[in-house]
């Protein structure tokens, strides 16, 4: 038995160093994300808040209706719905910029290689087809609580 323990620990110890070494990942919800100049983090997602980075992202920065100010370096891509990017000198991104319905805002010095903006009018179809579906269910409501309609009945001749 003793050996057995032994031999388990030998074997698995190489892959515990490995996951105490890892990079955490970063989720907020309503609450921003603030990443200092000497941190490090493998990826970030915010939802309905900002992200601050000014230390260093191995992976991507992915944040809904918020914005991005960025004064480190991304791995990764940095996507952004419903918000803007904000790049000052020092900002660094090795993958993608997407940002739907946005600004980007972009040092010259800053360094991104591909950058795509999708103007807000692209919400414009999905706003549309939410309010058919909320007017049909308005219309549908009304009728099943005023009931069939009762006509009076016709003249005896």
């Amino acid at each position: 038995m003793l050996r057995c323990f032994v031999v388990c620990t030998l074997l698995l110890a190489p892959s515990l160093t490995g996951i105490a070494q890892s990079l955490p990942n970063i989720l907020h919800v309503g609450r921003n994300i603030l990443i200092a100049p000497d941190q490090e983090f493998h990826n970030a997602g915010c939802i309905l808040c900002s992200a601050d980075v000014e230390g260093r992202a191995i992976g991507s920065v992915r944040v809904f209706a918020g914005n991005v100010f960025l004064n480190g370096s991304v791995g990764g891509n940095v996507l952004v719905f419903g918000g803007n990017v904000t790049l000052t000198s020092n900002a660094k991104i090795d993958g993608r910029v997407v940002v739907f319905g946005g600004h980007l805002h972009q040092d010259p010095a800053a360094v991104s290689h591909n950058q795509t903006l999708l103007p807000p009018i692209i919400f414009l179809p999905m706003i549309l087809f939410i309010c058919a579906i909320i007017g049909s269910l308005i219309v549908l409501t009304r009728r099943m609580v005023r009931g069939p309609v009762a006509f009076p009945p016709l003249p005896r001749l």
